[in-house]
C-alpha cells in the first residue's frame, strides 16, 4: 500500500514538477535488493502480474535457474519456503524509487539474459553441426557447404573484424551481414595492423570510442555539434539517408547493451524522444506542443534560445512594436547541406495582401512563431533522421527495462555524466579509494603517492581525461561517478626511462618504480599524451 501512494504522488508531481525525481529514490531499497534475484522476480511480475502465484509456476522457474548454472540442489534445499502464501511484488515496477546507476545494472542484467539465451542457442547448434559433421563425413561438398551457411548460428560471439583504415565501411557493412547476431556478446578484433589482444572489455571501448569519433566528424557528416555546448544533432540535409541513421541508433544501442558508455553528447530533447514508448506518441505531443519546447531549445542551443525568449519577454508598451523592431518574418532560415541557405514559412495562412510575400511576426502571433519555430527546428526539419537513430536504438536495447528510465536517466546510462561547460570536475579521489595494486605496489609505496600526487596537482582535467583513457580506454565517467571503474596499477620493474603502458582490456596501469616524482610526472604525461591504438605489451 505504501508504494501505492508513493506512486500516485509521484505522478502528481509529475504533473507540477515541484519536486525532482532524486526526491524519490530510496538508497536504502537499493542497498537492500539482490539485482539478479529481484530482476527474476520483476519478470514472473510483467508475466503474470502482482500478486500471488501459482507454486508450480515458481518451482520452474528456480529449476531454469538451476539448469542454466549448473547448480543443482535436492528439491528440498531449492524449495524450501512456502511460496503459495507469498505475495509477488518487485520495486522494478515502481521505478522512481531507484536512481540512475540502479537501473545501469537493470539494463546490463536485462541484456546478460538475452546474451545467455543467444549463447545457448549457438552452442546448441554447434553440437547439432558436429553431429551432422559425422553423419556427412563422407559427403565433403555438402558437408563444406553445411558448415558455411551455419557458421553464424554456431558462433557464441558477434564477432566484428575491423581494418583501421576502413573503419566505418567495416562496421556497417559487417553489421548489415550480422544481423541476426546482434544480441549476442559483442567481441571486437582489429585486422591488418599488426595488433594482438583478448577482447575483455578493452578493445570494444577503443572500438566505440574510434567510433563515435568517426560518426561526429566533418568528414561523414551525419552530425553537427553547437559552437557553444559542443552538443550534436543531425546535419540538415536535402534528403538524409534514414538507413545510415538506423545503423548509428543500432551501434548507440549495442554500445549500451554491452555496458559501453557513448562518448557523444545529445540534448536533453533528444532523449526525451528515445524514452517515448512509441513514434505516434511523438507526433501528439508535437502537435500539442508539449515536445519539442523553448525549453528544449534553450538547453541544446542557448544562443539561439535566448534570442527567442527576449522575443516572447519584449515589453512593448515601453520599448516599441515587436514587427518595428525585430522586422522578423513568419518563417525560418536554417543551413541545409548542399543548398546553402533555406528558408521555410512556419504559417499556412495566405498573406492578406496576396502577395506571396511572408507573413510578419507580430505583438499577437509571436508565441505561435516561437513555438512554430522551435517544433520545425528540433522536430519538422530532423523528424526522418531523428526518428531513425530511435528506430535503431530500440532494435537493440527496447525491452521493458528500457521503460524504466525518465530522459535524464537513460542519458546517464548511456552517455555517462555530461562533459562539457556544465560538467563537474573529476573526483580523482574516488578513483584513488577504489584503485587496487599488484606486484610489490600498495597504497604506502612511495612510487604510488608520487604517482596520486602528480595525478591530482599537477594534470590538467584534459589529461586527467587521458588518464581515464589511457588505462581504461575510455574517458567518460559512468553514473555513480569513477568508483564504479576498476583501476589497477602494477609495478612493471626498477627504475628506468620506459614509459608508462597499459592493458586496457584489464584497466590495468603498468607503472615502473621511477627513481624520482619529477621522472614519474614526465613519463606519464608523455606517455598519455601520445596514446594511440590499442595493443598488448
Amino acid at each position: 500500500m505504501s508504494l501505492k501512494c508513493l506512486d500516485l504522488f509521484y505522478q502528481a508531481n509529475a504533473r507540477i514538477n515541484k519536486l525532482g525525481p532524486e526526491e524519490f529514490y530510496n538508497d536504502h531499497v537499493c542497498q537492500r535488493l539482490n539485482i539478479k534475484k529481484e530482476y527474476r522476480i520483476w519478470k514472473r511480475v510483467l508475466q503474470y502480474g502482482e500478486g500471488y502465484h501459482p507454486a508450480n509456476i515458481i518451482r520452474q522457474e528456480q529449476l531454469d535457474v538451476q539448469r542454466k548454472s549448473r547448480l543443482f540442489m535436492s528439491s528440498s534445499a531449492a524449495f524450501n519456503r512456502k511460496k503459495e502464501s507469498e505475495y509477488q511484488l518487485s520495486f522494478f515496477s515502481y521505478p522512481f524509487l531507484l536512481p540512475p546507476l540502479m537501473k545501469r545494472k537493470i539494463i546490463l542484467v536485462d541484456a546478460m539474459s538475452q546474451m545467455s539465451l543467444e549463447y545457448q542457442d549457438a552452442c546448441v547448434n554447434h553440437t547439432l553441426v558436429v553431429h551432422a559433421q559425422k553423419l556427412l563425413s563422407e559427403a565433403p561438398y555438402m558437408l563444406k557447404q553445411l558448415e558455411t551457411k551455419l557458421s553464424s548460428v554456431t558462433c557464441p560471439y558477434l564477432l566484428l573484424e575491423i581494418r583501421r583504415e576502413h573503419f566505418i565501411q567495416d562496421t556497417l557493412a559487417q553489421m548489415s551481414h550480422k544481423w541476426a547476431d546482434i544480441k549476442k556478446p559483442l567481441k571486437v578484433k582489429f585486422v591488418e595492423g599488426g595488433e594482438e589482444g583478448m577482447d575483455q572489455g578493452g578493445v570494444q571501448k577503443e572500438f566505440f570510442g574510434v567510433l563515435f569519433e568517426k560518426l561526429v566528424s566533418d568528414e561523414l557528416g551525419l552530425f553537427q555539434q553547437d559552437a557553444s555546448t559542443r552538443l550534436c544533432w543531425m546535419r540538415p540535409v536535402v534528403k538524409p539517408d534514414t538507413r545510415i541513421y538506423e545503423m548509428v541508433g543500432v551501434l548507440m544501442g549495442l554500445s549500451i547493451y554491452n555496458g559501453v558508455i557513448i562518448n557523444m553528447q545529445f540534448p536533453k530533447i533528444f532523449w526525451k524522444v528515445m524514452v517515448m514508448p512509441n513514434e505516434a506518441i511523438i507526433d501528439i505531443l508535437a502537435k500539442r506542443h508539449q515536445l519539442f519546447t523553448l525549453d528544449d531549445l534553450e538547453e541544446g542551443w542557448p544562443e539561439l534560445g535566448h534570442g527567442l525568449r527576449q522575443l516572447l519577454g519584449w515589453d512593448t508598451e515601453r520599448d516599441g512594436d515587436v514587427q518595428d523592431i525585430f522586422s522578423l518574418d513568419y518563417a525560418i532560415s536554417y543551413q541545409v547541406f548542399g543548398q546553402g541557405i533555406v528558408t521555410k514559412p512556419l504559417s499556412n495562412q495566405d498573406n492578406a495582401n496576396g502577395d506571396n510575400l511572408l507573413l510578419p511576426v507580430t505583438n499577437e502571433n509571436r508565441d505561435a512563431y516561437v513555438k512554430d519555430y522551435c517544433l520545425y527546428y528540433m522536430y519538422t526539419a530532423q523528424k526522418d533522421a531523428l526518428l531513425a537513430l530511435r528506430r535503431g536504438i530500440w532494435s537493440v536495447i527496447g525491452s521493458n527495462a528500457l521503460h524504466l528510465c525518465t530522459a535524464d536517466e537513460l542519458e546517464m546510462v548511456a552517455c555517462g555524466l555530461r562533459q562539457g561547460p556544465d560538467s563537474v570536475a573529476l573526483n580523482m579521489a574516488e578513483l584513488e579509494s577504489i584503485a587496487e595494486y599488484d606486484d610489490g605496489y600498495h597504497a604506502e609505496h612511495s612510487t604510488i603517492r608520487q604517482f596520486w600526487s602528480v595525478v591530482h596537482n599537477d594534470l590538467s582535467l584534459d589529461q586527467k581525461r587521458k588518464l581515464l583513457l589511457f588505462v581504461t580506454a575510455s574517458d567518460r565517467v559512468p553514473v555513480g561517478g569513477l568508483k564504479e571503474l576498476s583501476f589497477y596499477i602494477q609495478r612493471n620493474g626498477p627504475d628506468s626511462d620506459r614509459l608508462p603502458t597499459a592493458l586496457t582490456c584489464f584497466s590495468r596501469l603498468l607503472l615502473p618504480e621511477y627513481a624520482t616524482r619529477k621522472k614519474l610526472r614526465d613519463r606519464l604525461i608523455t606517455a598519455i599524451e601520445n596514446a594511440k591504438g590499442f595493443g598488448l605489451v
